[in-house]
């Protein structure tokens, strides 16, 4: 019994690799997009979101040297490929993602990861670092910050939503900037 439950934790822990290769950022549904928290919005507030650019990208994970089972404090590393995500498909190729994480909590329903990652494209990159909270079934989701950028996106500012789904993550990138 213990080892059939290590089993399954270690086979759902395995998809928290990619939860932040976008950071370790990775899955989706095709319909599913975090959404914004309602806030109240004032004429100042606005003006910055009419400045904010979406990038709709899905990251599909390639490999991960994520163990069978984690305890607090171990380390894995991602590797995933980058997509445009346009109309609930994925598009073109446009570059690919990284991550470096490492477990914080584990439990034997959850995981919580903290991870630093790389999304890579032809016009630059961007850097993020957040955490996934990651339940055995079904999809989960995290946040993360955008700490920066490279090229096009120097000096970027911003979060990544991403909400994960087996080997996929959907990401939503909202530039400040």
């Amino acid at each position: 019994m213990l080892r059939i439950r290590a089993r399954q934790l270690s086979a759902a822990v395995t998809t928290a690799a990619m939860a932040m290769a976008a950071t370790g950022v990775l899955a989706f549904t095709a319909q599913a997009a975090a959404a914004p928290l309602p806030r109240a919005e004032s004429k100042t507030d606005s003006k910055e979101d009419s400045k904010a650019k979406v990038l709709n990208w899905l990251a599909h994970k390639h490999s991960d040297t994520m163990a069978r089972s984690l305890r607090k404090g171990d380390d894995w590393t991602s590797y995933a490929y980058l997509y445009e995500f346009k109309k609930g498909k994925p598009g073109k190729k446009i570059g690919d993602a990284t991550a470096h994480c490492s477990a914080v909590e584990v439990t034997p329903h959850a995981v919580v990861a903290q991870c630093q990652s790389v999304l890579r494209t032809d016009h630059g990159s961007i850097t993020l670092s957040g955490t996934a909270d990651h339940r055995r079934s079904g999809t989960y989701g995290g946040d993360a910050a955008i700490t920066g950028g490279t090229g096009k996106y120097t000096d970027a500012e911003g979060q990544a939503e991403a909400v994960f789904y087996g080997d996929y993550a959907k990401l939503r990138i909202t530039l400040d900037d």
